[in-house]
């Protein structure tokens, strides 16, 4: 074996010795050409630094949704064709130096079936679903020294380890505009905060000051979404209106979170005082509004792995909650199990089931009591994710079956979807789905339920990125 290889590199050898002989006749033609100074490369560096320093990407959308069932909400019908949606998305990241850099993104759609059929719908519903503008992430970030990062602007920060129920997850609003027919990763809303990063090992910590007063964005009142009459007896017209707190000193929200990660398992604390994710009612009617306020969370996460199967569990107890029928705030335990396993060749299998237990529940919070606006909140109420996930074809076709259930057995209605998304191309993608809304079996328990358990719908997207 060292015999060929000395063999071998002596030939090399020799054949550029004798390729270089064969060359030397040449230096006289080119002495002429030795004064001739080469193309200054400066240009060409500059573009590949314009490269590397500032990158611009997109995507393009076409979504289609079809009402499979014959349903109307406020006299107005939403079977058949009932979205018809354009949209953009464009993102820019500028790289200023080594330790920082900014990016700047944005999205915005126009729905030509809100358009064509405007004089059918009121006025909440065509400003909810018909066209959009907005900033998402607006930030600059960057390292103050090797174990000090700070990330200023408006950004996502995700915690906690479940991939589909809200446990410890509480700093981004969510848009809940059509609820059930995106993930929870999809639906985050972006947040104006200061958020500064201390590593030292294994450990993070991370705290924040959240600037914007953001709240989820809810479906439009009397629309398809929120038949308020079928849920609310005797709702006004036009309905409680939903007050926005105002980006003032008062309102900043913070939080605090310690992350660890270890060999095969991690986990995280939080402490937050930021806005909850549901309205309730201050004064009395007719002047009464609604209103988003505070809250107080406390809670703990923790994935574990073992072989092929991923342990989740999240806890978190929140204090402050205020509700409509009772005017004493409330405690509540959130409570979260689950695992995802991986064994099978190209499939992913999620369970996760949480609890949420409030303290000191009332009776008249669970139904509909005269003189009180009704919650329709349990002492305990549970909440089952399954998801099933399965590539095909070299993983350009992927399958996913997901439902979210409500009530120890499932009583309380929830969903079921369906999506098979094919990726045509590098840059062109196809998503066509069915979800199912499914009714409660006691529609006195859980009206919202069951208001829109007809709202069942095939529903299509067209992605092109650049």
């Amino acid at each position: 074996m060292r015999f060929w290889l000395l063999a071998s590199l002596l030939l090399l050898t020799t054949n550029l010795i004798q390729a270089e002989d064969a060359l030397d006749g040449f230096d006289d033609m080119l002495d002429g050409f030795s004064e001739i100074e080469a193309p200054t490369p400066s240009l060409q560096n500059s573009e590949q630094q314009n490269r590397d320093t500032l990158s611009f990407k997109g995507e393009v959308s076409t979504k289609l949704g079809y009402g499979s069932r014959e349903h109307s909400v406020d006299g107005i019908s939403y079977s058949g064709l009932n979205q018809a949606q354009l949209g953009l998305y464009l993102q820019l990241d500028y790289k200023i130096d080594t330790n920082w850099e900014l990016r700047v993104s944005g999205d915005g759609f126009y729905d030509a079936f809100y358009t064509l059929r405007k004089q059918d719908y009121n006025t909440d519903v065509i400003n909810t679903y018909e066209t959009q503008l907005r900033f998402d992430d607006v930030y600059i970030q960057g390292s103050l020294s090797k174990n000090v990062d700070v990330k200023l602007g408006r950004q996502i920060v995700v915690w906690g380890k479940s991939d589909s129920i809200r446990i410890t997850d509480v700093i981004n609003p969510l848009d809940n505009r059509l609820p059930g027919i995106t993930d929870i990763k999809d639906l985050r809303l972006p947040t104006s905060m200061a958020k500064l990063d201390y590593y030292s090992g294994a450990w993070n910590l991370s705290a924040m000051a959240i600037f914007e007063s953001r709240i989820f964005l809810e479906p439009a009142v009397r629309g398809e979404f929120f038949p308020v009459d079928a849920v609310f007896p005797n709702a006004p017209r036009p309905f409680i209106e939903l007050r926005e707190p105002e980006s003032r000193f008062e309102e900043i929200q913070y939080a605090l979170a310690l992350n660890g990660i270890f060999s095969g398992w991690d986990l995280s604390f939080y402490a937050s005082h930021v806005y909850d994710s549901r309205w309730h009612l201050e004064g009395t009617l007719p002047d009464a509004s609604r209103a988003v306020s505070h809250i107080d969370m406390l809670g703990a996460a923790t994935n574990i792995a073992l072989g092929s199967w991923l342990i989740k569990s999240e806890f978190a107890y929140i204090d402050s909650l205020r509700y409509n029928s009772t005017e004493k705030t409330k405690s509540r335990l959130d409570a979260l199990i689950g695992f995802d396993y991986m064994g099978f060749d190209d499939t992913q299998i999620s369970l996760e089931i949480a609890n949420r237990h409030i303290f000191s529940h009332e009776a008249q919070m669970s139904g509909y009591t005269p003189g009180f606006v009704p919650d329709y909140v349990q002492e305990d109420e549970v909440q089952t994710a399954i998801r099933f996930t399965r590539d095909f074809m070299h993983d350009t076709l992927t399958f996913t079956a997901f439902a979210n259930l409500l009530g120890h057995n499932w009583e309380y209605g929830g969903l079921l979807r369906n999506t098979l998304e094919y990726e045509i191309s590098d840059n062109l993608s196809a998503t066509v789905g069915f979800i199912d809304y499914i009714t409660p079996a006691n529609s006195l328990d859980k009206p919202f339920a069951n208001a829109i358990a007809d709202n069942d719908r095939v529903f299509g997207e067209l992605v092109y990125s650049f």
